[in-house]
């Protein structure tokens, strides 16, 4: 544990993006927890969150072009994607289209959402945008949770 906090504080925003980038493509990380970390240790709330979305977006995007080159039947074997996660993505797909990927965020069925969308050929520019809209919104809430609005842009608090 030692060795993430050294490799992640000497790297910060850099390591942020990369942990933010594997969490967002097909492993099964998480990073608002090191975002919290970093943001305890000092580093920029909105710099995290920007760059956390950055980060996160690329490995969404990764999903999705993985999606578009191999068969829906190979994603689930390749990634373990259960058959149920595969189905709840059908069905949140069917029923809002390249919108769904606005939750991609969301543990699991994300990563299942990017995939399917990816098989399905959605529009790449509007998956895009839309999944980085949701992802952005994600980490400006655990910004939000842990600094508060005024220490989202470091303004100074009020000592009443």
């Amino acid at each position: 544990m030692d060795f993430l906090v050294d490799f992640f504080s000497a790297y910060g925003y850099l390591g942020m993006g990369f942990m933010a980038f594997l969490s967002g493509s097909v492993l099964p990380l998480t990073s608002e927890v090191l975002m919290i970390i970093l943001m305890g240790m000092g580093l920029n709330t909105f710099g995290l969150v920007l760059v956390s979305t950055i980060g996160n977006t690329i490995g969404g995007v990764t999903c999705y072009y993985t999606g578009r080159i191999v068969s829906k039947e190979r994603v689930a074997r390749l990634f373990r994607v259960s058959d149920r996660r595969m189905h709840q993505a059908d069905r949140i797909i069917n029923r809002y289209g390249y919108w769904a990927s606005f939750l991609s965020f969301v543990p699991l069925i994300g990563t299942a959402i990017l995939l399917t969308l990816g098989v399905m050929r959605a529009d790449t520019v509007k998956v895009t945008a839309i999944m980085m809209l949701g992802k952005f919104l994600r980490y400006l809430l655990v910004g939000l949770s842990y600094v508060g609005f005024a220490g989202l842009f470091s303004f100074p608090k009020d000592d009443v």
